[in-house]
């Protein structure tokens, strides 16, 4: 009875009249980021010119070098010292057809001599392979759906549960079959994948090997139902169900679930929000539960210069994730891993100031309640978020973060896309 419920609630949900690329039925603003805007795309080429069965080639990419500083007082747990590394991405799409596409990933990325480890940019450890490569397919065996095979990004319940954090150093990629169905500006989708992609480190257990996990997701426009114009905004705007479990097979068999929902809409004052509730149904242990409430309103005033303010709640009441894309649900200081790793609630306040010379200041207050899980490393924490975007095309940030117990990290990054 324990995965009765949310596998019938899954299957409701997915027989529902829906809209959809695969993998399009979750929000792109998910948490993680990388302090660098969204990745830019080149124009395409014609490959009559280089000899390819192609009509088309979209070739883009990015270079980055971060670095990254921290202390804290003796005695008190947390990661320690400076952390230098360089990732690099080469991106190919291929139009082999009106309806076949094929996307190829190279990655790059390393860390320098004497560099410490942090996160899974591990010192002596770097990748240099490919990292996604899946053809997207329309329509390929009939009746309108859209296929995607191969080892591709995903991102589950918005990151909670599954993600490929654009943050972290080495691919956090899936290898699996995605199958989508559009109608009319709904969406479903079927999946199924293992998370044992070409850094490893996203096993629970690294070097033990993968699992394997099938599942569904939907999106519901609401706003499509209700037949409003494109600029009205409702309480809900959108609905995203979902459902995925362990297969009970692979180098790790597991039997858990996941379902929840995620949603989005906008309230009076124009109040945009979004949020999400998912619980993880744990085949031996205590189920957790995790939810996410995010605010945001658009100021504009002081011409301008402040820009935007916003409130985010978190909740978790044990570890939810498989792979999660939550570097910096949880402050830059990253104590817990993340959000959705421990027993942890987070209050979130921010504001985001453009002063001009086009600099963007994100500030951002939060609260930190382990809720005597295990030790409390600061209840308070502070982070500021400084980026640029020059004329030569490198796009530069720093940010500093610290708590109230001593505890620091500084960041610089500058990114070229070409």
């Amino acid at each position: 009875m324990k995965h009765t419920l949310p596998a019938l609630s899954a299957l409701a949900a997915i027989l529902l009249p829906c809209h959809a690329m695969a993998q399009a039925c979750y929000d792109g603003e998910h948490a993680c980021f990388t302090f660098a805007p969204e990745r830019q795309e080149a124009g395409k080429i014609e490959t009559g010119l280089i000899g390819l069965e192609s009509k088309k080639l979209t070739f883009s990419g990015d270079i980055r070098l971060r670095l990254r500083d921290a202390t804290s007082p003796g005695g008190v747990p947390y990661a320690d010292g400076d952390q230098q590394a360089t990732r690099g991405r080469a991106r190919l799409i291929y139009d082999a057809t009106e309806n076949a596409r094929v996307f190829l990933e190279f990655n790059f990325s390393e860390t320098w001599a004497g560099s410490d480890s942090y996160s899974d940019a591990l010192a002596g450890e770097d990748f240099n392979g490919i990292s996604q490569l899946y053809m997207n397919v329309s329509d390929m065996f009939g009746g309108g759906f859209t296929w995607r095979v191969g080892r591709s990004e995903y991102i589950l319940a918005n990151g909670l549960i599954l993600g490929s954090c654009d943050y972290l150093q080495r691919p956090s990629t899936f290898t699996g079959a995605w199958v989508s169905r559009s109608f009319e500006g709904h969406a479903i989708e079927l999946f199924m994948l293992d998370d044992y992609g070409p850094g490893q480190f996203q096993a629970a257990n690294p070097g033990a090997g993968g699992v394997r996990y099938f599942g569904g997701t939907a999106k519901v426009d609401i706003k499509g139902l209700a037949q409003v114009d494109e600029d009205k905004r409702f309480v809900f705007e959108a609905l995203r169900p979902y459902y995925m479990a362990g297969s009970g097979e692979g180098d790790r068999p597991s039997n858990d679930d996941w379902f929840g929902i995620d949603a989005s809409g906008q309230l009076p004052w124009e109040i945009d929000w979004d949020g999400g509730w998912a619980r993880r149904f744990v085949d031996v242990g205590d189920d957790n539960d995790a939810m996410r409430l995010h605010l945001e309103k658009h100021l504009g005033v002081f011409d301008g210069v402040l820009d935007e303010a916003s409130y985010t709640l978190t909740d978790c009441t044990g570890a939810m994730h498989v792979n999660p894309a939550d570097f910096n649900t949880a402050g830059l200081l990253h104590q817990y891993g993340g959000a959705w790793r421990s027993n942890l609630n987070t209050n979130q306040f921010g504001v985001k100031v453009t002063p001009g010379l086009d600099i963007d200041i994100d500030v951002t207050a939060l609260t930190l309640n382990r809720r005597g899980a295990s030790p409390q490393q600061g209840d308070f924490e502070l982070d500021v978020i400084v980026g640029r975007m020059f004329a030569s095309g490198v796009h530069a940030s720093v940010a500093y973060g610290f708590d109230n117990d001593e505890r620091q990290v500084f960041f610089m990054q500058l990114t070229l896309f070409f």
